[in-house]
């Protein structure tokens, strides 16, 4: 930085350039776009200048900006093919995927050597869900600049998502390598050592998921900002600890299941942040937590507040060290759903039936995660049985299911989005809950419910891949997808053991 800052006034756009781009490598933007702008002062028109102002802009989530920036480099630039890159990305942040990619394989007919058009690419089939195709783009990458760090942080990332740990491990391994030590590649390599067990080196490459989201928002995780000092794993004793957050409020679920063990080290104060949804079963179930819900910015109430310390709740497993002992420290059943709503759910389903109630969740909410979904017909077809009664968990069913769903299952009003707490009380009135890797999983696992997780080939490396059990929910058992990609053989083992075993 300070030898491109001592070189602007002899190359007063190229410095810059080279200046904006290290500080975007060190996630600081703002800085990053004062340097971009002063480049574009001085050559408004100046290809490189353009391509500066389109690289940042999209960053900072003016796309538009950044698209006329980069519409304006002339095609007979020899700066028009990594312009070409930048813009897919910017598309890709304005959610435009489809765009993007015709637009990509457009340039690449002309430019078919450029790295940062495959890497773009690779980007971009990633979002699409074309993961066969996503790998091929970065090992086109790769091929071309066999030191990419994002190449081979892309191949590490779309290996896992296809089910294939140990070569997600090996690429991210590179990466990190390649990289120095680059915060995407670190994030990336920490999501595929949890997947294969090593959860010692994964949780403490895991740290790197801020700084990963300053470079990137489609990797790691937006930080919060809290004056108190990071706690760094030290004793608690008369110390007193704000544990914030993160992630969606699966995650956050999944790592409260390490407040008990924060519990016994006796702080003198925990405050925990959370999710304004999450914050009435939160309190019932960690009543010697003080819990706050999450504003934007934080409550100055909270952020002015003396407090020792602060912590993600994704570090808590890093610094209590929680993976010795395979986790042995997590209790069964750390929530507690609200007893009167779970009676009264109960009671609904239960009368007149002398079999066991069982709660389905088949298909993720979100549309952009299809791949967690498992095909309901034959998942219903594997569950029907006399003396089992079915009841729907899922939120949004369509007019087709509904009408597969007739006489087969019971089907409630949706549970309300916002109430976590009435979702947890129905899940908790099941004897069994059989889901997908959705918020409904991590409640009723949370709670101690028998739950059965249909989970993809590349479902969320916490889960482990492959694997059977798993130590964050001693109450879970986990049905993998095949490697050919169908849900036959995981249905099927799942319907055959939710009477036991």
């Amino acid at each position: 930085m300070e030898a491109y800052d001592s070189a602007v006034d002899g190359a007063p756009i190229t410095a810059r350039a080279r200046a904006a781009d290290v500080l975007l490598e060190l996630g600081r933007l703002d800085a990053a776009l004062e340097r971009a702008e002063a480049a574009w002062r001085v050559a408004p028109e100046a290809p490189e200048a353009l391509l500066l102002m389109g690289r940042v802009a999209w960053r900072a989530r003016a796309v538009r900006e950044a698209l006329t920036c980069l519409d304006r480099i002339p095609e007979d630039s020899p700066l028009w093919p990594e312009a070409q890159a930048e813009r897919a990305e910017a598309l890709l942040a304005g959610r435009r995927a489809d765009e993007a990619y015709d637009d990509l394989r457009r340039a690449l007919k002309q430019h078919s050597d450029t790295p940062a058009l495959w890497l773009s690419l690779g980007h971009v089939l990633m979002t699409l869900e074309r993961l066969e195709e996503a790998e091929d783009a970065y090992r086109q990458t790769i091929e071309r600049l066999p030191n990419s760090g994002r190449g081979l942080a892309g191949l590490a990332d779309v290996c896992l998502r296809l089910g294939r740990p140990d070569e997600a491990v090996a690429a991210g391994e590179r990466a990190v390598e390649v990289s120095h030590g680059d915060p995407v590649a670190r994030t990336v390599l920490a999501n595929a050592l949890l997947a294969v067990g090593r959860h010692e080196e994964g949780w403490a490459a895991y740290e790197a998921r801020f700084d990963a989201y300053a470079l990137d928002h489609r990797v790691g995780v937006k930080a919060r900002s809290f004056e108190t000092p990071g706690w760094n794993g030290s004793a608690l004793a008369d110390s007193s600890i704000l544990v914030w957050g993160e992630g969606t409020p699966s995650d956050e679920v999944s790592f409260a299941a390490l407040l008990p063990a924060l519990r016994e080290q006796n702080p003198s104060a925990l405050v925990l942040e959370c999710d304004p949804r999450l914050q009435v079963l939160f309190q019932r179930s960690f009543p010697e937590a003080e819990v706050v819900a999450r504003t934007t910015p934080p409550d100055p109430e909270l952020a002015d507040r003396f407090l020792n310390w602060q912590c993600a709740s994704g570090g808590l497993a890093h610094r209590l060290q929680a993976y010795r002992k395979d986790y042995a420290g997590i209790p069964r059943g750390y929530l507690l759903a609200d007893e009167g709503k779970r009676e009264r759910w109960r009671n609904r389903w239960a009368e007149g039936a002398s079999g066991r109630v069982i709660g389905l969740a088949w298909r993720h909410p979100d549309a952009e995660a299809d791949r967690r979904s498992v095909p309901f017909r034959p998942l219903l077809d594997a569950l029907s049985a006399s003396g089992r009664v079915l009841v729907s968990l899922q939120r949004g069913m369509s007019d087709e299911e509904r009408s597969t769903a007739a006489d087969r299952v019971r089907i409630e009003p949706d549970p309300d989005a916002n109430d976590v707490d009435d979702l947890a009380a129905r899940a908790a009135a099941c004897d069994v809950v059989v889901t997908v890797d959705s918020l409904v999983a991590h409640l009723a696992a949370g709670c101690g419910v028998d739950t059965r997780v249909l989970l993809d080939a590349g479902a969320d490396a916490r889960w482990g891949a492959g694997r059977a059990k798993t130590p964050w929910y001693p109450s879970a058992r986990l049905y993998w997808q095949g490697v050919d990609g169908g849900w036959t053989s995981a249905i099927k083992r799942c319907g055959r053991a939710v009477d036991g075993g």
